[in-house]
């Protein structure tokens, strides 16, 4: 069932308190997943979404200042709306790797990991490349000869059709009895029993301001990372230092993945890597990673990284224009009109995906496109970066970048460029430089915000326990990349369902 709390507050019933089993704030990614867990199992569900349940709302710009370096994904317009980053998400999935030093195990995660994959529609191939061609019965390409210090794996990518949530779960829960999906919700603050032990309600504003109470035995932050730092900075009414904040961690190791084109690649290396890249078995695509292994980064002193390719398929021809006619359906749930112009181009761009992918195994790449070697560096853990609130409430973050973190890039680029060759390969000069803090022009993040309410044993150095459970509160919990303690998890949505998952079967235990 969905409620329009704008449309509540001109009925008698909008000052009627609501009360639910469970509440959950924030209706992305790991809100959805966890109200269609938590629903399976029977439990009664409260989903909070400060947007519109339309998936083609306007975006919405979190007001966030910035104070250190720029974090563009924080600026960037994000959708406003349920399925919140799904309905721009890349879909790409890669799990927790075994050598992650977090308090939850990647063998731990690893059933939620497979239900997750489940939900988003992708093949149960191993992520591990030689596994892959084992259980595909195909050799391993020549091309990775020689390359024992890098663990070779395929992401995985959702199908367009299972990218967007507001769309498979969303449309689901709203079916269901058991669900009460409330839209136009905004949280305001966690109310805190002056015990300082439980949480006793959400408070939650409309879009005409009017102030709602909502009353849940347990209450799930699923808001994205900054809100969900913001909501227990800002929720003082008991505690001037916020919820969870008892030894100042909540906001501290706000982190995320850099990012910098490496190389450009032609002739024959363009066509060997692009033999491994990307393949396709079964609807799902699978495009591969090198990652450098624990005694790799042990030698060179190195943070998690690892490389990756991409392609830019020109503006102008089929490929681009199939590509963004699926991700407007992703977001806005229709179909972009194809400019008449670019039909023909875009027939024949599909005939030619649908062909490759039918006999080759493998996605067609056009003469035309760009092939770009790119990595991707974990930040340091604990990091220098946080976010605090201003007086009114208003979330600032402090973004830093160390100069281990430049180092790695550095270090790890000269060790491909070491064992992949000059030949055929445009490498990035910045990326040579002879001092390790020279700055790299095109560094950028990923779009990854993790850290500020993280997960560990010790309530000293961290927000919540391993159960997502906030420290010191017997019925508050965070499902967000909030949680993460550091940025191991190179694509981080699969983990962060693993966890949500596992949180809702933790909960259904307890209840």
């Amino acid at each position: 069932m969905e409620i329009d709390l704008a449309q509540l507050d001109n009925s008698a019933a909008g000052s009627d308190l609501f009360r639910a089993e469970i509440c959950i704030v924030g209706g992305g990614i790991a809100g959805l997943t966890l109200a269609h867990e938590l629903e399976r199992f029977g439990h009664d569900v409260l989903l909070l979404e400060a947007g519109d349940s339309s998936a083609g709302a306007n975006p919405r710009v979190d007001e966030v200042l910035q104070t250190g370096r720029p974090h563009l994904g924080t600026t960037e317009r994000i959708p406003g709306a349920l399925g919140g980053s799904s309905l721009v998400w890349g879909g790409q999935l890669l799990p927790l790797p075994d050598d992650a030093t977090w308090p939850v195990s990647s063998e731990e995660l690893s059933p939620y990991s497979r239900r997750a994959e489940r939900l988003l529609g992708v093949d149960d191939l191993p992520y591990d490349i030689s596994r892959f061609f084992e259980e595909r019965r195909k050799p391993m390409p020549p091309v990775l000869n020689g390359l024992a210090d890098l663990n070779c794996l395929l992401s995985k990518f959702a199908p367009f059709s299972h990218r967007n949530l507001a769309h498979t779960i969303g449309r689901s829960l709203r079916k269901r009895s058991h669900v009460r999906l409330v839209v136009h919700a905004r949280a305001v603050e966690l109310l805190l029993a002056p015990s300082g032990d439980h949480i006793q309600g959400v408070l939650v504003r409309s879009a005409s301001g009017r102030m709602h109470r909502i009353e849940a035995a347990q209450t799930v932050l699923a808001a994205g990372t900054i809100e969900s730092v913001r909501l227990l900075l800002a929720s003082r009414s008991v505690i001037s230092e916020g919820i969870g904040n008892a030894h100042d961690q909540v906001g501290r190791n706000f982190h995320d993945h850099l990012t910098v084109t490496a190389a450009t690649l032609r002739g024959q290396v363009r066509q060997q890597l692009l033999s491994l890249h990307p393949w396709i078995h079964g609807g799902t695509m699978h495009a591969l990673k090198l990652a450098a292994v624990a005694q790799l980064r042990q030698r060179l002193r190195l943070n998690p990284v690892l490389a990756h390719l991409t392609i830019e398929e020109p503006v102008d021809g089929g490929i681009a224009a199939i590509r963004d006619w699926l991700r407007a359906r992703q977001r806005e749930g229709t179909a972009k009109t194809v400019d008449p112009a670019q039909i023909s181009q875009a027939v024949g761009g599909a005939a030619l995906l649908l062909l490759s992918a039918k006999f080759r195994h493998r996605r067609y790449v056009s003469p035309r496109a760009t092939v770009q070697l790119r990595v991707n560096v974990a930040q340091q853990s604990p990091s220098a970066s946080r976010i605090v609130l201003t007086q009114d409430g208003q979330p600032v973050l402090d973004w830093k970048i160390d100069e281990s973190e430049r180092s790695s890039l550095r270090t790890f680029s000269q060790y491909l460029r070491q064992h992949l060759g000059a030949n055929n390969i445009d490498w990035n000069p910045s990326l040579f430089e002879p001092l390790a803090s020279a700055p790299i022009p095109e560094l950028d993040d990923a779009r990854h915000p993790m850290g500020g309410a993280c997960m560990g044993v010790d309530p000293r150095s961290s927000v919540v326990d391993t159960n997502l459970r906030v420290h010191g509160l017997n019925n508050l919990f965070v499902a967000s990349a909030a949680v993460f303690p550091d940025g191991s998890p190179q694509l981080p949505t699969l983990p962060l369902m693993a966890l949500t998952l596992r949180l809702a079967e933790h909960l259904h235990r307890c209840i």
